[in-house]
C-alpha cells in the first residue's frame, strides 16, 4: 500500500512536469510564430 502511494505520488509530480514542460513549449512556439509574422519577408 505504501509503494502504492508512493507511485501515485512520482506518477503525479512526473504528470505536473510534463504538463508545465508542454505548456512552456506552445509558449515558446506562439512566440516564435509570432516573431516569425512580424518579420517581414524578404
Amino acid at each position: 500500500m505504501r509503494t502504492a502511494r508512493r507511485l501515485a505520488t512520482v506518477l503525479a509530480a512526473a504528470a505536473l512536469m510534463i504538463g508545465a514542460f508542454t505548456t512552456q513549449a506552445a509558449a515558446v512556439s506562439v512566440d516564435i510564430a509570432g516573431l516569425v509574422v512580424e518579420t517581414p519577408q524578404v
